[in-house]
């Protein structure tokens, strides 16, 4: 129970702790149009100006791509951590699979994805804690 008080007592605390982040700053982002949405190219031109014919891998994903901002695979490894533990309805099988994509992640989004990565582990500690303090404690 006295880990109770002391979480609470640090949450009633933080906001004098920690200062306050202020977002004033604009930040201006050039429009970008990818080369499959060129109209100037058709057909197998469209092949030719967009590199299609020695990145396969690339034209399957690029639409993808375009649509997820970039993070497709940060979109396909959710889905299956989220399917993880909707199949097996525990935190440990997606926390191994977070830790499995780690050094993809680490290679392909080093912010991103770690900080994603860091996100969804606090929320199954965060999960682990509420089910050691209130569901172990009680007697059914």
């Amino acid at each position: 129970m006295n880990w109770a008080w002391i979480v609470l007592v640090v949450l009633t605390a933080s906001p004098f702790i920690v200062d306050s982040a202020y977002g004033q700053s604009a930040i201006n982002v050039t429009e970008f149009q990818p080369c499959f949405l060129n109209y100037s190219a058709q057909g197998i031109e469209m092949l030719q100006q967009c590199n299609f014919e020695n990145d396969y891998l690339d034209t399957v994903t690029v639409g993808f791509d375009y649509v997820t901002g970039g993070l497709l695979p940060v979109v396909i490894v959710s889905v299956i951590i989220v399917g993880t533990y909707l199949k097996y309805q525990t935190g440990i099988y997606p926390l191994a699979i977070g830790v499995a994509f780690l050094p993809f992640a680490a290679f392909l989004f080093p912010e991103d994805f770690i900080n994603y990565s860091i996100i969804i582990s606090a929320v199954i500690g965060a999960g682990a804690v509420v089910n050691a303090i209130i569901k172990q404690t009680k007697d059914y």
